[in-house]
């Protein structure tokens, strides 16, 4: 790196320019290893304006390793600067953002050294949020306001929709075998252990916590012991001003009794829609967890109406059935 009096300008705007072609080459709509180069290029970005903090609040002979043939490396750019933000402002306050870095270093070492499992999805949501981490930090300590410059935006126009990270880890995230996605649910629980309740993913915040504490937060993941599926909640406030009086607006489960017979089927075929599966579905319809019910004119409720089920419904139906069964078969 030069050495000149523009030291940490060439920091920042070689930081600036890896992270838009980063954005830029994510948002083409034709590209092949679009997430892999994305990462690579978004790190970059990331270890330059880290090396430029450290050039401009802790020490300028800091950015060189002890011999200063070379700068220090992405890790322990990112260790001085967390070490440095904790104690200054306080503990935990760079925490998140640390750990959505670590992890898509993790991401970009194993890519650049062993190639890797696809996980776009997953990707996606941390390599956004590590973007508006990247905004925030450069106002906060450079005043630089990089939206002015560039308006950066992905117009989804397509042969696909964009993804759906919620439905992407309601059937993937707590089934998957991946040691990647493992380890950003650990890392979620790590901080939020330590108080840390600040994402390390774009659009929503995950808090692992108890089912029966899940409250306050956006999309609430519950994973509980006896069904470790993800329930999904959604809350919403749509007003900032706090005396407004709440409105709750129930979303009704996504199945039918049809498509919650369909799927039942398609996990156990061998389950027969008789006499044990009867008195099941009694048992879901009275479990307002699990099922809800519509009315045509929500005014009257005795008028006609329409049953919706949860996902989670459809392994309690085949697990309760299993059991039935075994129990009329010992008899």
């Amino acid at each position: 790196m030069p050495r000149g009096k523009n030291r940490l300008k060439i920091l920042l705007d070689s930081s600036q320019a890896a992270l838009f072609a980063g954005i830029e080459i994510h948002n083409k709509p034709l590209i092949q290893y679009r997430y892999q180069t994305s990462i690579l290029l978004i790190i970059n970005a990331w270890e330059l304006v880290l090396k430029a903090y450290i050039y401009k609040y802790i020490d300028k002979r800091k950015v060189y390793e002890k011999k200063g043939l070379h700068t220090i490396t992405f890790s322990k750019a990112l260790r001085d600067v967390k070490s440095d933000i904790n104690t200054k402002k306080g503990n935990s306050n760079f925490e998140a953002v640390a750990s959505n870095l670590s992890l898509l270093s993790d991401y970009r070492n194993d890519l650049a050294h062993f190639g890797n499992e696809e996980l776009n999805e997953v990707v996606f949501m941390l390599i956004n949020k590590a973007v508006l981490n990247y905004d925030k930090f450069i106002k906060e300590y450079f005043n630089k306001d990089i939206t002015k410059q560039e308006n950066l935006i992905l117009l989804p126009i397509g042969l696909r929709s964009p993804i759906d990270p919620i439905e992407f880890l309601r059937k993937n995230g707590i089934k998957s075998n991946n040691d990647f996605i493992k380890s950003i649910i650990n890392t979620t629980k790590t901080l939020n252990e330590n108080g840390v309740s600040d994402a390390i993913l774009v659009g929503f915040d995950i808090q692992m916590i108890s089912v029966k504490k899940a409250i306050n937060a956006d999309i609430i993941a519950a994973i509980a012991q006896e069904n470790p599926d993800i329930l999904i909640a959604r809350e919403y406030r749509v007003t900032n001003n706090p005396n407004a009086p709440e409105v709750r607006i129930n979303q009704l489960p996504p199945l039918t009794y049809r498509d919650l017979q369909s799927e039942v089927k398609k996990q156990c075929p061998t389950i027969i829609f008789g006499k044990i599966f009867n008195s099941i579905m009694r048992e879901i319809r009275e479990d307002e967890a699990l099922c809800k019910t519509n009315y045509l004119d929500p005014q009257k409720p005795s008028g006609t109406k329409k049953r919706f089920y949860e996902m989670a419904a459809v392994k309690i139906i085949i697990e309760k059935y299993k059991t039935k069964l075994a129990s009329e078969c010992d008899i």
